[in-house]
């Protein structure tokens, strides 16, 4: 099994192209349900919404997969770590988020996204973040840069490379962040106050949108408390060709950290210094 797949194989381009498809189909499925007064939402077991949208653009992307790459393993937050998906022979996993921001989804607000990733022995190779009710997106090939697609109110598409904007110091950041019930859940509020009195400014675009506002250079750090794997899919190579660092509270670069900060490299330092007590305080619980 080859240690990186290249963008030029064509085993690996064909996921890429699926990945640009079912993220166009996916978006229309979410605009179909979205802002509908008749939107199902129900309560998973940790408390968290999830929409009749969340299922269906879920099922239709692993069919979609199956087709193509049937021996591909996938992992999805919907459908969990399901028996005969998990694992797979062909060194691909797929990292599958219906709708990231299902809250503001299901409140009609349009920051929410579909996450996608390709993963190829344990790394992040491809991925995007799609914005359907914004009309915009955010995709990377490892090696190939990171693009911010968008239409505007002309019906004008564009196309540019995504930069995160250079900023050494959080004294002159705009810090990204979500709602304060995650930090009182992992009992990091402490993190979050020490954070909003040493960044220039704090505010609450959470979920991806807070995310893709940093890879795109409109915001200059995010940092979220309580990550799944799916949440952080395609951002370790969004932020890698964009000129920035995903990682958890402990510098690791991976998804499976349960939290995340993404930044320019030049401001990661010092974030860390302000979240590693919360890091800490996590690692002892996990080894508890």
């Amino acid at each position: 099994m080859r240690p990186h797949p290249s963008a030029t194989d064509p085993a690996f381009s064909a996921r890429v192209a699926l990945m640009l498809e079912l993220a166009e189909r996916a978006g229309t499925v979410a605009l179909r349900h979205f802002q509908c007064a008749k939107l199902s939402i129900e309560t998973k077991p940790d408390a968290s919404p999830v929409t009749e949208a969340d299922l269906e653009i879920e099922a239709m992307i692993r069919t979609q997969i199956r087709a193509g790459f049937a021996a591909d393993a996938m992992l999805g937050e919907e459908m969990g770590e399901e028996r005969g998906e998990e694992s797979g022979t062909t060194g691909f996993r797929w990292i599958i988020d219906p709708i990231d921001g299902t809250v503001s989804f299901a409140h009609g607000v349009p920051l929410f996204g579909l996450l996608l990733a390709i993963e190829y022995n344990g790394t992040i190779h491809a991925g995007i973040c799609a914005f359907p009710a914004l009309r915009e997106r955010i995709w990377a090939v490892r090696g190939e840069g990171t693009w911010w697609e968008r239409v505007d109110a002309d019906g004008v598409p564009h196309r540019t490379a995504a930069r995160v904007r250079p900023c050494a110091r959080l004294a002159d950041a705009l810090v990204c962040s979500t709602g304060l019930e995650y930090f009182d859940r992992t009992q990091t509020t402490e993190t979050l106050v020490a954070v909003a009195r040493t960044a220039r400014r704090i505010r609450g675009w959470s979920d991806c949108y807070g995310l893709a506002l940093v890879a795109t250079g409109r915001a200059d750090a995010a940092f979220e408390p309580l990550m799944k794997p799916w949440d952080c899919g395609p951002f370790p190579v969004i932020f890698a060709e964009a000129g920035g660092i995903f990682t958890d509270w402990r510098g690791s670069e991976t998804i499976m950290g349960g939290n995340a900060v993404a930044c320019h490299r030049d401001l990661h330092a010092e974030l860390l210094r302000v979240l590693q007590p919360s890091a800490s305080h996590e690692a002892s619980k996990a080894n508890a």
